[in-house]
């Protein structure tokens, strides 16, 4: 630097207001340029990282390349070129706009370009090339159609027979009444095939088929025999075999003879009392 040049630099500085401190022109700092000193080209302000550059009026003045402006991301994740755009805040992004990635690839969330088929998790991807603007990953969904042969539920697909608790399931492959599946146990059901087990009894789905004079309990789905002298003539195991007329539940899961019925014996009636040949 000549010494008219040197001279000058210092002048201005000495001239800048108060609240602006700049190295001394003789401060070491200033043997590889840095904001504020001397220059008298912007080559001796420093290096020019990417999106930053130097102006040169005496002193070096940092600045700020354009929004736009081409750049390399650096380091690149893939160890290839990664091409990039400044954010006009002196940072390489990958993309502000479609315009700004390679042909195929579109600016996404994260402001980095994405392809459905580049073998990377970028992008709005959920996994590797899939999700987001891409195509569904495997198992997920947005709705029914997705999920051949079964459901869609909070993003991810289910089926009735894949031998899992999952969707809106309250046990393996089966849930509450009005659910997609069939009902695990209680109400409402009204065939057989409306329940998991295939026993629908009174309107209740129960864990598995009650035998004669046996009923589905609401809370626990298991069977409990139905009160003494009652009939019973939906029995889910054989419909034909039914507890009425001159028989009825005796309280205990039998059907047997009612009272007044003719008997020989106390078992044979549902009071297990026969006396003098008739049931008492």
């Amino acid at each position: 630097m000549s010494l008219r040049r040197f001279v000058a630099a210092c002048a201005f500085a000495l001239l800048l207001p108060a609240f602006f401190v700049l190295p001394s022109c003789s401060d070491p700092s200033c043997a590889d340029g840095g904001e504020g000193c001397p220059c008298e080209k912007a080559t001796d302000c420093g290096d020019f990282p990417f999106c930053t550059g130097w102006m040169c009026d005496g002193t070096c003045h940092r600045f700020n390349e354009r929004v736009g402006f081409r750049c390399r991301i650096e380091p690149c994740a893939s160890g290839e070129k990664c091409p990039g755009v400044c954010d006009g805040a002196g940072t390489c992004i990958g993309c502000l706009q479609d315009a700004d990635c390679q042909a195929g690839h579109t600016c996404e969330t994260g402001k980095v370009c994405s392809r459905c088929d580049d073998g990377v998790k970028n992008g709005d991807e959920i996994s590797v090339d899939c999700g987001g603007s891409c195509p569904l990953c495997p198992g997920t969904c947005n709705v029914d159609a997705d999920c051949p042969g079964g459901y869609c539920w909070e993003g991810l697909c289910a089926r009735c027979n894949d031998g899992i608790q999952n969707g809106d399931e309250t046990g393996i492959d089966c849930g509450k009444a009005y659910g997609h599946c069939p009902v695990c146990f209680g109400p409402f059901c009204k065939t057989n095939a409306d329940c998991a087990s295939g026993a629908c009894e009174l309107g209740l789905c129960c864990t598995k088929p009650c035998p004669l004079c046996y009923n589905c309990g609401f809370d626990t789905g298991e069977c409990i025999p139905r009160p003494y002298g009652t009939y019973d003539g939906d029995n889910a195991v054989d419909p034909d075999v039914i507890c009425a007329g001159d028989h009825v539940c005796d309280g205990n899961g039998r059907c047997a003879l009612d009272f007044g019925q003719p008997c020989t014996e106390n078992a044979a009636c549902a009071s297990e009392v026969c006396l003098n040949g008739f049931c008492t």
